[in-house]
């Protein structure tokens, strides 16, 4: 993969990381004088909802994965797989 398509990629992880929080920021509230989010506090939210903001950050993220791995040649038998 060329360095244009990394960039565009990283540009696309970093948008939709920016949906993501800012679905967060809009159903969620932060505890007083933090950034931390107050879960306790949040409003129910819709399940579906959540997981489509989650698919499109987590599908920006494994779009950029096999430039990274090419780029510090990191093999299928390097990573752990316990997770």
């Amino acid at each position: 993969m060329d360095k244009t398509k990394i960039i565009q990629n990283l540009n696309e992880l970093f948008k939709q990381r920016a949906k993501f929080y800012e679905f967060f920021d809009g159903n969620i509230e932060k505890m007083p004088k933090s950034d931390v989010f107050d879960f306790q506090k949040a409003k129910d939210l819709n399940a579906k909802e959540v997981y489509e903001h989650f698919y499109h950050f987590d599908y920006a993220m494994r779009k950029l994965l096999p430039s990274i791995f090419k780029a510090y040649e990191i093999k299928e038998k390097d990573l752990d797989k316990d997770f």
